[in-house]
């Protein structure tokens, strides 16, 4: 399957194993989707780098951008210096970029298992938070905002009125998707006991983020090893005792 198949966009080849619908065993063929960035940072000034980190995926910039410039930072000796403003606009970036990647991985997730509407209101909504990414850097992706030493510029006047209006409204529209899958008969059927793989497994095959929380295991790095001022922030793990596809989304 792939790497040129609907479901893939092109990124990956699976070789398949299967009994009637049901695939028993899977390898993978991987590298469609490689750039060549670290090779061409190489013969780059660091102060390009930005450029280049926040294509490495479009759906998540401000992640790319933050860790390239931790490790500026690092190399440079000023990590202490950061502004904590602009410590706290990092922030506030990457967990509006985390509610806009994820809208669309449910969206797109989805309409491939069989929940075509929620393609239209996962992206629906992830206008919202591209329209507040336009108002704040002046672009809707590969935005080069985040920069060694702290941001390109500050919030404009009235970014803080638009958040919480965002704020206010996101929760109902998110409770309105997630009833549309958890009733869908077909994407329940479709996640739910699939791509089993418990804590013991986790553990052996190096597995973090979501996938690894499917399992009860409330691991977070944001908790684990802080950065950007996390440690100040309260926030709830979310965790699953699923070990499935379900358990993940």
């Amino acid at each position: 399957m792939g790497p040129q198949h609907p479901s893939t966009h092109g990124v990956l080849r699976l070789i398949l194993e299967i009994e009637g619908e049901t695939v028993t065993e899977a390898r993978c063929g991987i590298g469609y989707l490689h750039t060549g960035i670290e090779k061409n940072l190489e013969y780059r000034y660091w102060t390009q780098g930005v450029t280049f980190v926040t294509r490495m995926d479009y759906l998540s910039p401000f992640f790319n951008e933050t860790a390239y410039c931790l490790g500026v930072e690092k190399l440079l000796g000023i990590t202490d210096q950061i502004p904590e403003r602009a410590n706290v606009i990092r922030v506030m970036m990457m967990e509006l970029n985390r509610i806009s990647s994820h809208l669309v991985a449910l969206a797109t997730g989805g309409m491939e298992l069989g929940a075509m509407t929620a393609m239209f209101l996962g992206f629906r909504e992830r206008e919202l938070v591209l329209n507040l990414f336009e108002l704040i850097t002046g672009l809707r992706m590969n935005h080069g905002y985040i920069r060694p030493g702290g941001l390109a510029q500050d919030l404009p006047d009235n970014a803080v009125t638009e958040i919480r209006k965002f704020l206010d409204l996101m929760p109902r529209r998110l409770r309105d998707l997630e009833d549309l899958l958890n009733e869908n008969y077909i994407w329940k059927a479709r996640t739910q006991g699939i791509g089993y793989l418990d804590l013991t497994g986790c553990m052996a095959l190096g597995i973090t983020g979501p996938i690894l929380r499917s399992t009860g295991l409330p691991y977070d790095l944001r908790r684990a090893d802080p950065y950007c001022g996390y440690e100040n922030y309260e926030f709830d793990v979310i965790t699953e005792d699923s070990c499935d596809a379900y358990g993940a989304t």
